[in-house]
């Protein structure tokens, strides 16, 4: 190995070590620099560039740019001292090029690692410790070697910077965990909040789980294209809980996340507040524990879905929900003659607006603080996100630290990347499981139209020639999917073509024209050919 070779290499061994170590003490700030670096080159994207990658790449998008900013962050480390060998620099030059480059990377460290974290002190300075010392006591060995250095120690002596910064990442791991601050934590159980009030739009959603013996008689199960095919012994009446069927009400945990955030923000409740400001009489701050004890505080169960969601795609969930309307929290401010939007702004930067009209006609329009009975996890936007109904999670802004009342048109983050403003969840409706039992076949799935309802489920078992209505289940409550099933004799085991279209509760059939989610969320009927 050439000199120039022998200098790429250790630079790029360097900058590995420097990555290892920026990735294992990120639970100490619950973030790290190269989140952060993708974060910025995500903001900066223009607005065709971030739907590229999107539609694309889905949710492989983030990780891949941070995996694309990991692997030029090594190989500009090697290119550095390869054109340094290259160039011939002196022991002085090089000594310079060393410290120039080291102070340029503390401060990108420490300054990522505040970013990432909640701007607590100690925290990020520790962590900008703890993820440096890897790379310095590489180069500590470098300098205390011989001139020439072996592969062998060379290689031992990464190994052992790679040991110093796993061993500082099992620390900060073990220091990450505690607690920042005095109020609640994401997740925490809301039982010790007033009894929900009269009005709920939630009933009781009964049993969500699989009967016990519906599960014991499933013989073979498989997946095809999120659609569970299975076959069970059993004469049992089908219900709306046979394999592949989900829950009528779900929970946080099987609640879907998408975000354009590469890093959740974390906010410490106990220093969090709401602001509500803008064109308003008296503005006003809340904090958590008189959110989640306001007088108009309710329960709602809320289907939500992302506007990138293909047809027959899982990026859509149901659950139940503590929230406030908005349009109380404004009434209390005062709203200004003039106002526009109500623009929301979150603790990551994003924006989101709607219509003043609009969440002033609507107690709907809320503001989340509680989900499956507990405080909102870290994912779903703790301490509290914006819930619109009837819209696309894209306007559900997650951990909102303001609302602000505009007196100007408000443009939102992916309106401005050419997504649809409005952003009104089209008609669909989806096939989730397909079961035998002896000479019958069940076809079940889910249907949501937002506000519209649904109030019709046709089901193919032919690619459309003929159809034949499903069974709906009554909804959860009016912001909720149905839950549907169709049972047919057939006794032949051969391909099906299943399709299944929704007509909503303004008599408008779901349209057939297949589009991709750009700009205002897919369309098409779903289908899928299975054989039991």
């Amino acid at each position: 190995m050439n000199s120039r070779d022998s200098a790429a290499f250790r630079w790029a061994a360097t900058a590995a070590v420097w990555l290892l170590g920026v990735l294992v003490v990120a639970p100490l700030v619950g973030g790290h620099p190269i989140a952060v670096a993708a974060q910025v080159v995500i903001e900066l994207s223009p607005g065709p560039v971030a739907t590229l990658a999107i539609e694309t790449l889905g949710g492989l998008a983030q990780p891949a740019l941070m995996a694309g900013i990991a692997i030029l962050v090594v190989t500009i480390a090697a290119g550095i001292a390869a054109f340094a060998e290259g160039y011939g620099t002196n022991r002085r030059q090089q000594r310079l090029l060393v410290r120039g480059v080291t102070l340029v990377v503390v401060v990108l460290t420490a300054a990522g690692f505040r970013a990432a974290g909640d701007g607590i002190f100690w925290r990020w300075t520790l962590a900008t410790a703890l993820a440096l010392s890897g790379p310095a006591l590489l180069r500590i060995f470098r300098d205390a070697g011989r001139p020439t250095v072996g592969r062998r120690r060379t290689l031992r002596n990464i190994g052992g910077a790679a040991g110093v910064a796993i061993g500082g990442g099992l620390a900060a791991r073990s220091i990450g965990g505690t607690r920042s601050g005095e109020g609640p934590d994401p997740g925490d159980s809301l039982d010790a909040v007033a009894e929900k009030r009269a009005g709920t739009t939630t009933p009781d959603s009964g049993a969500a789980a699989t009967p016990v013996a519906d599960r014991n008689a499933v013989e073979t199960r498989r997946e095809v294209e999120n659609v569970v095919v299975s076959v069970a012994d059993t004469d049992a009446d089908f219900g709306y809980e046979f394999a592949g069927m989900p829950a009528a009400v779900g929970s946080a945990d099987d609640h879907y996340v998408v975000d354009k955030a590469v890093s959740n923000p974390n906010v410490d409740a106990g220093r969090w507040s709401l602001s509500v400001r803008g064109a308003v009489a008296e503005p006003f701050e809340l904090d958590l524990p008189a959110l989640l004890d306001h007088d108009e505080s309710r329960d709602m169960t809320v289907t939500t879905a992302c506007i990138s969601n293909g047809v027959g795609g899982d990026l859509i969930s149901t659950v139940e929900w503590r929230a406030v309307p908005v349009r109380a929290l404004l009434e209390e401010a005062g709203v200004a003659d003039g106002a526009v939007d109500v623009v929301t702004r979150a603790a990551d930067g994003y924006t989101e607006a709607i219509p003043w009209e609009v969440v002033r006609e609507r107690d709907d329009v809320v503001l989340a603080v509680g989900m499956d009975g507990r405080t909102l996890p870290k994912a779903h936007g703790f301490p509290a996100r914006l819930l619109i109904p009837g819209r696309y999670g894209m306007k559900s802004t997650k951990w909102v630290e303001a609302i602000e009342v505009s007196t100007d048109d408000h443009e939102a983050y992916w309106e401005a990347r050419g997504w649809d403003e409005e952003a009104v969840v089209n008609t669909l409706s989806y096939v989730r499981g397909v079961q035998r039992r002896g000479d019958r076949v069940a076809v079940g799935g889910v249907a949501y139209a937002g506000r519209r309802g649904v109030d019709r489920v046709e089901v193919s078992l032919d690619g459309g020639d003929s159809w034949t209505d499903a069974t709906l289940e009554d909804p959860p409550s009016p912001h909720a999917w149905r839950r549907f099933r169709l049972v047919a004799d057939a006794p032949d085991s051969g391909p099906k073509d299943v399709v299944v279209r929704a007509t909503d509760g303004e008599g408008n059939r779901q349209t057939r024209e297949e589009t991709g989610a750009h700009p205002g969320g897919s369309t098409g009927w779903h289908g899928v050919t299975v054989s039991l």
